[in-house]
């Protein structure tokens, strides 16, 4: 299997993990180059390994519980994308659920070095 897809599936394995499991975080943020971008489908822009560790425990701290299906697919030019499903609790104990596309693109390291999320309207 492609290593790149396996580290896709493994970053939403680690997701429905990482709200209660701090070893499941660091590795979510393991996944990702130091020079990594991540476009939150807030808005937020996390440009630096700072940026990206922050963005991923306040991300975890909201959404208490998470359950997630994804189907990758790959594209041209390295370029991924997965379509995923999520049901989950707020912090404030408000169930909801998603469905949306995530877009990644890796470095000759096979780490992540950019993910923009998209929710589907």
């Amino acid at each position: 299997m492609d290593q790149n897809v396996t580290t896709i599936k493994r970053y939403f394995e680690l997701s429905d993990l990482a709200s209660h499991d701090s070893q499941a975080l660091r590795d979510i943020v393991g996944l990702f180059s130091s020079k990594a971008v991540v476009e939150g489908a807030n808005g937020f822009i996390a440009d630096n390994p700072t940026k990206v560790a922050t963005f991923f425990d306040h991300f975890f701290k909201d959404n208490q519980d998470l359950r997630h299906l994804c189907q990758v697919i790959t594209g041209p030019a390295a370029n991924y994308t997965a379509e995923w499903a999520v049901a989950g609790r707020k912090k404030s104990g408000q169930l909801f659920a998603l469905h949306g596309f995530d877009t990644y693109r890796f470095d000759e390291n096979q780490q992540i070095c950019f993910l923009q999320v998209k929710i589907r309207p």
